[in-house]
């Protein structure tokens, strides 16, 4: 066992290209050619195959997904069972492999399993941060013979501590199992004491650097909170939401009366808070994310134009077909309107519809100056759905664009990053936080846009570092846009709050400071919306 480590790096110093040069001195100091597996995100499967042809062209590597997997599964497996080694040095494949049941992934799995690996080196390894999920467990089966274990990323903690102790668990289970403990209440974060000693057990595990420390010569990052102010039809969407839920909730208390309750927490389930959370979330992003415009009156006339030319399947019923429309938003009903062409006095909605959000208007406003000025912009959206709205957005404004999201062919996703990066003459990249925030090299940007932050910062971090990074030669500029008097600022300051804790257990901060953000729940926001 040579060793294991967490290369921590901050996004954009170059986690990759040192990840290789590793492997390459494997060989050279050690004679070790491998087998290594390299496990990441879809996203970056492309680029970890270049980076390798370009700084490594002498080791051999195998692409394990889509196509590649097709072409190679039975000689792969039938070399494993045989014993014999396998016809490459390093196999690249994603943690989906890792996190479903189906008969090809578990015969996937086998074939992994029988190798004796030298290296598995994880990138994005915060991906592991549920030491409970199946890709955990599926993942350590076959890494845990394996000579070492190297975790590439730049935030290794996410949320809590606990899930910072489910990578070292990973990396090193001799040391740091658990076994029954709980560590989500062992692991208080407000304990400093506590912070004291994990920084001093992470010391000899994690290296982690900055940009601040290592790359005096990069450019400056500009943070901008923007925070916008709803016009009336978005202030009263969000008031009808309140009003609604409160009635429901207080119905709901006055039924649990014996239990001398006064909390939405504890009067309504945990799913049905989450349900209200993002129905908050969606009108604070667009009113057009919820049902408001088209009434059911509207939905049922709908249906039986849509039901008879097979909209949803000729053997959908029309009870069934009114159902689904029920469930659809605004901008769902519209776009099916839109697409079949169904004639109604109600019918599509016109371009004003799409400003009727705070945060469109910001960036009609935002966008074209920026673009006046030579900037090009990446804007980032938790919801597919958001995006389709911003497609629309960018449309009526006239400016060019890209989209990739968690639905782009994992085959596509670096042709896009090249084009925009290489094309100047297209504006904006519109990108999901999830899939286009990790591993991604997008220097062709000197902006990005957070148009709905997520709850855990730091998978914003890893969005707005795509552009800021080792190649970027112009200042970044961050902009995160929040709508006043909504749940989104909760969200920023909870999000405030988890960086702290990052920069106290990870950086040189030796304090959480106390009582400037205080932390509340999903639970206790909605009982200070519902119940006062």
């Amino acid at each position: 066992m040579y060793g294991t480590a967490i290369l921590a790096d901050e996004m954009g110093l170059g986690k990759t290209v040192q990840a290789i040069t590793y492997l390459t001195l494997l060989n050279h100091l050690h004679n070790d050619p491998g087998p290594h597996l390299i496990v990441c995100p879809a996203s970056v499967l492309e680029n970890w195959e270049r980076e390798l042809k370009k700084w490594c062209p002498s080791v051999s590597t195998l692409q394990y997904h889509g196509a590649g997997r097709t072409a190679y599964c039975k000689e792969l497996n039938s070399l494993s069972k045989a014993g014999l080694p396998p016809p490459f040095n390093v196999l690249l494949v994603c943690y989906s492999l890792f996190e479903r049941h189906s008969p090809q992934q578990k015969d996937d799995r086998k074939i992994l399993k029988r190798w004796r690996w030298s290296c598995v080196l994880m990138d994005e390894a915060h991906a592991l941060k549920d030491k409970n999920s199946f890709r955990w467990k599926n993942l350590m089966a076959v890494a845990r013979n394996a000579n070492q274990r190297l975790m590439l990323t730049g935030t290794p903690l996410q949320n809590d501590l606990h899930e910072l102790w489910s990578l070292l668990e990973f990396m090193m289970p001799d040391i740091f199992a658990t076994e029954g403990v709980d560590l989500k209440k062992l692991l208080n974060p407000d304990n400093r004491d506590l912070i004291g000693r994990m920084k001093s057990i992470l010391g000899p595990f994690i290296l982690r650097r900055l940009k601040s420390d290592v790359m005096q010569q990069l450019v400056p990052k500009i943070q901008k909170v923007e925070y916008v102010v709803m016009e009336k039809q978005q202030e009263n969407a969000y008031k009808e939401a309140i009003e609604e839920y409160r009635a429901v909730s207080q119905a709901r208390i006055a039924k649990c009366s014996e239990l001398n309750t006064k909390s939405v927490l504890e009067a309504l389930p945990r799913r049905q808070i989450n349900n209200y959370f993002v129905q908050f979330r969606k009108i604070a992003n667009h009113p057009l994310l919820i049902r408001r415009i088209y009434n059911d009156d509207d939905v049922i006339r709908f249906a039986r134009k849509l039901h008879p030319i097979g909209a949803f399947g000729f053997e959908c019923t029309l009870d069934r077909v009114i159902e689904e429309l029920k469930s659809y938003n605004d901008f769902s009903i519209h776009r099916l309107l839109l697409h079949y062409g169904v004639n109604d006095r109600k019918g599509i909605l016109s371009e004003n519809h799409v400003m009727l959000s705070a945060k469109c208007g910001a960036l009609a406003e935002l966008l074209p100056s920026l673009k006046k000025e030579g900037h090009r912009v990446l804007i980032f959206s938790q919801w597919t759905s958001m995006l389709d709205i911003l497609e629309w957005t960018l449309d009526v404004i006239g400016l060019t664009y890209k989209r990739l999201d968690g639905s782009t062919q994992v085959a596509e996703r670096q042709t896009i990053v090249d084009t925009f990066n290489n094309n100047t003459s297209i504006f904006a990249c519109l990108l999901s936080t999830r899939a286009g925030g990790q591993g991604l090299n997008l220097t062709g940007a000197d902006t990005v846009v957070i148009h709905d932050m997520d709850f855990n910062p730091q998978i914003d971090r890893q969005a707005e570092d795509r552009c800021h990074r080792i190649g970027q030669t112009k200042p970044v500029t961050i902009y995160r846009l929040v709508t006043r008097g909504t749940v989104d600022e909760n969200v920023y300051e909870i999000a405030k709050r988890k960086l702290v804790l990052d920069a106290a257990v990870l950086e040189s901060m030796e304090e959480v400071s106390e009582g400037d953000m205080p932390e509340k729940t999903m639970g206790e926001i909605l009982s200070a919306i519902l119940l006062s």
